[in-house]
């Protein structure tokens, strides 16, 4: 079968986490230690993007210096996958714990036809749109509407063709549907936390901890 890479997003400065939360600990284990380790158990080849790619840790696979924006950071990694690559699944340091499962899903999902594979939580509240001066009013429905995590899969193709047009984007599938790329929507897993702040990190601890 075609080969599968992970990039892993780690290069971020931590500006919400008060420092950079990809070294941060999580069981005895760095968030990207986790990721790396899970993603190379899931994908033929690993390219960690971060901050300085001389620090990067033991099993780092191939290390990339980050760009100013996700976007770039991920452009960055796609230089580095091999051509050789039909699928590329791209992963980040804020959910340190999606599981081997979760990667295999959503590549399946590109298997069997799809441009891109996102994995997705049915929302069960309603969110309130709130600017720095309060609540607008405005009340989105959760039915229909799903939370997006991370991992996510695309065909490589499909990817490098997405990003060719050097667009931002807060996530990647997005930029293929734009061009009429066919994004299905996987199961997500409740589990598979997105650590954004030091509570995040210890509600992490606590589900690791059992």
């Amino acid at each position: 079968m075609t080969p599968v890479w992970a990039v892993v997003l780690a290069g971020g400065g931590g500006t919400r986490f008060d420092g950079p939360k990809q070294y941060a600990d999580l069981g005895g284990r760095t968030l990207l230690d986790r990721v790396l380790e899970t993603a190379a158990a899931a994908c033929d080849g690993v390219v960690a993007v971060l901050p300085d790619p001389a620090t990067a840790p033991p099993g780092a696979g191939v290390r990339v210096a980050g760009g100013a924006t996700r976007a770039e950071s991920v452009r960055a990694g796609l230089v580095a996958v091999p051509a050789a690559a039909g699928i590329v699944v791209v992963a980040d340091a804020a959910h340190p714990l999606a599981t081997p499962e979760l990667y295999r899903r959503v590549v399946a999902a590109v298997r069997d036809g799809a441009d891109a594979a996102i994995p997705g939580l049915p929302l069960t509240e309603a969110v309130a749109t709130v600017e720095p001066g309060g609540w607008t009013g405005t009340t989105v429905p959760a039915a229909g509407r799903v939370l997006v995590q991370t991992p996510q899969a695309f065909r490589a193709a499909v990817l490098r063709r997405a990003h060719a047009s050097r667009a931002d984007a807060v996530e990647d599938s997005s930029l293929v549907a734009a061009l009429g790329g066919k994004v299905r929507v996987v199961p997500g897993d409740p589990v598979n936390l997105h650590v954004t702040t030091p509570a995040e990190l210890e509600l992490g601890r606590r589900l690791v901890a059992g």
